[in-house]
């Protein structure tokens, strides 16, 4: 049984990118604690900021400058240096 029907077929709070239990981990290691009510909202930011940092490694893949294909990624495997340092 997967996640989501356990849960009543509800989406997990958190389960588009994160492990909201490593976000939480890391709070109670800060010894900070987040409300019930801005746990949602919190793994929202995370995820915002996620994908943000997602599309600039996508826009960093070489692109074609020429042809029908002009703008669009040369290829869709990210390797190593395209993440940089």
């Amino acid at each position: 049984m997967s996640q989501e029907e356990e849960s009543g077929g509800k989406k997990p709070v958190g389960a588009d990118y994160i492990r909201p239990t490593k976000v939480w981990a890391y709070f109670k290691s800060k010894e900070i604690r987040v409300s019930g009510d801005a746990k949602p909202k919190l793994v929202q930011i995370l995820n915002d900021a996620i994908t943000a940092e997602l599309e600039k490694v996508i826009n960093k893949l070489p692109k074609f400058s020429k042809g029908q294909n002009i703008g669009e990624p040369k290829r869709k495997t990210i390797k190593l240096e395209d993440l940089g340092k």
